[in-house]
């Protein structure tokens, strides 16, 4: 198998010739690593996060299995050639160069290709934000009882006041912190923001005697590296995919409030 990382486009209109950036493949040795739209950690394709220019899920799907598997035969440069004689595809591999870093497996590579070249042409999906008030909205609150935001407390470290926040708070028979967790906040690394949100629970737990945190996260957006933070934060807190047709499921059960009928 070759060393070096390929391009997938998809031309919607071949008169136009607009092509969009849909995926990555990287091999190296005997290994082989990808990342294309709408993927999911196990490798299947969820046909709702696919960019809309892209006609017919199925084909895509099908084509997607097509490259990782004459990838991991190490036939794609054939593929490539093969295809180039073809007037009217919409599906264009491109070999972009070779793999330099010899540290990082191909994996890990295709999944920061995929965000740099890819994940930026994806429509902005629905924020944080809306998708937690989405989530809320669908549950049965008793008389009385509502989500604070925006919910400040004192501590201090080292004998230094300062002040955490968390998104939102939830007091009945007890107080549960939740806090919305971006997985592509700009400028600011993914561990970065998973230690933030670990620290202000730390202290708050030492210091507030609360014991009930929840993450809300976008599970658009997945990658094996967000799996491995995920997996962190599941020792700290309950974790719940806002994307996910679970999610208010998941709340009613933490919160112990229904979902409405």
């Amino acid at each position: 198998m070759s060393n070096g990382w390929f391009l997938v486009k998809y031309v919607d209109d071949v008169f136009r010739n607009e092509p969009i950036n849909i995926g990555v493949v990287v091999t190296s040795g005997n290994e082989m690593g990808s990342h294309f739209l709408g993927q999911r950690p196990d490798g299947s394709i969820n046909g709702q996060r696919i960019n809309k220019r892209i006609s017919g899920v199925e084909t895509y799907k099908a084509w997607v299995r097509f490259i990782e598997k004459e990838a991991a035969r190490g036939n794609l440069d054939a593929r490539i050639e093969s295809l180039s004689k073809r007037v009217g595809e919409s599906y264009v591999i491109e070999r972009r160069g070779p793999i330099l870093d010899s540290v990082k497996s191909p994996q890990d590579i295709a999944d920061e290709l995929f965000v740099a070249l890819v994940s930026a042409e994806v429509a902005q999906t629905q924020s944080l934000d809306n998708l937690a008030d989405a989530a809320f909205k669908r549950l049965a609150f008793p008389a009385g009882r509502k989500i604070e935001r925006d919910v400040d407390f004192k501590v201090k470290v080292r004998n230094v006041p300062q002040l955490v926040t968390f998104d939102y708070r939830y007091a009945a028979e007890q107080t549960i912190l939740m806090d919305r967790v971006s997985f592509s906040r700009p400028g600011k690394p993914l561990a970065q923001s998973i230690n933030d949100l670990l620290y202000r629970i730390e202290v708050t737990e030492e210091q507030q005697a609360i014991s009930s945190f929840v993450a809300l996260y976008s599970g658009a957006d997945f990658s094996p590296q967000i799996e491995a933070q995920l997996r962190l934060l599941d020792r700290f807190a309950f974790t719940v995919d806002l994307n996910s047709e679970r999610a208010q499921q998941d709340l009613s059960a933490i919160l112990g409030v229904p979902v409405l009928a």
